[in-house]
């Protein structure tokens, strides 16, 4: 016995929106990697929407120990003046956790992602959850890493 379901009524069909951050922006960059990988250009002038708010640029060419960021999201301003328990150096605070993995995104060509719960100073802990994603302005070398991060009280 076969059954088969009705139609949906026009205007009830909804499309998926993957829930994670980090996996909708990989979508985008894995759109765009066909064989290659994406610019800095492609990503930057792509419509990511509100998305674009949670995101980091890192221009990897004149990075030394600290990442030139050449882009950071207005929401991602937040996880800059949050420090990691007992820690009060730059390299400590949040986006720096995030970007941590940035070599390794840029070494081997591939996305890189980071879960974990963080304890901050003061107490709190935060589920905190990012990517980094390599960018090549040729398509083949490492130029830049894009990042997305996200985090919420736990």
């Amino acid at each position: 016995m076969q059954s088969e379901l009705a139609p949906a009524p026009a205007g009830l069909v909804r499309r998926f929106r993957e829930r994670r951050l980090t996996r909708r922006v990989e979508a985008v960059w894995r759109e765009r990697a066909r064989r290659r990988l994406p610019s800095w250009r492609e990503l930057r002038d792509d419509a990511l929407g509100e998305d674009l708010a949670f995101c980091f640029a890192v221009d990897m060419r004149i990075s030394d120990t600290r990442p030139y960021f050449v882009f950071v999201g207005d929401a991602l301003w937040r996880f800059s003046s949050l420090y990691l328990a007992g820690k009060k150096q730059w390299e400590t605070a949040l986006i720096d956790v995030a970007a941590a993995k940035m070599n390794e995104a840029a070494l081997n060509k591939a996305p890189v992602s980071y879960v974990g719960v963080l304890r901050l100073d003061g107490g709190g802990r935060m589920t905190f959850r990012s990517v980094i994603l390599p960018l090549a302005e040729d398509g083949v070398d490492v130029t830049h890493v894009f990042g997305a991060a996200s985090g919420r009280s736990s």
